[in-house]
């Protein structure tokens, strides 16, 4: 396993548990509804960059990490918007997925 692609792992990871501990504060109106989402987004592109690590053949999973992005980078800006996220909070994760962006962008570049 190369480091760079280590590294979007460990990050991935690191931004999971931040964004986690964050959804459960979320109101109990939409727990089960926006909360669920990014819980199941995150989780799923974490495991994605981790699995694409152990393949040869990693392009499909990358790119569905890569759509996985997209949906959490939809759902924070909605999170934020909704007031269920602080304007500090929603900045760090927006910074989180720009740079976890250029990581993947970067490794699929170089896979395709």
């Amino acid at each position: 396993m190369a480091s760079e692609e280590m590294l979007i792992v460990k990050k991935a990871y690191e931004f999971s548990k931040w964004l986690l501990q964050h959804t459960g504060k979320f109101p109990k109106s939409y727990r089960f509804s926006v909360a669920v989402r990014i819980e199941q987004a995150v989780l799923e592109f974490t495991e994605l960059v981790a699995v694409a690590n152990m393949r040869s053949n990693r392009l499909g999973l990358l790119r569905e990490a890569d759509e996985y992005l997209m949906r959490l980078r939809l759902l924070i800006r909605l999170s934020y918007d909704m007031q269920f996220l602080n304007i500090k909070s929603y900045e760090y994760g927006s910074r989180s997925l720009a740079e976890l962006g250029r990581m993947l962008g970067g490794w699929i570049k170089k896979t395709g």
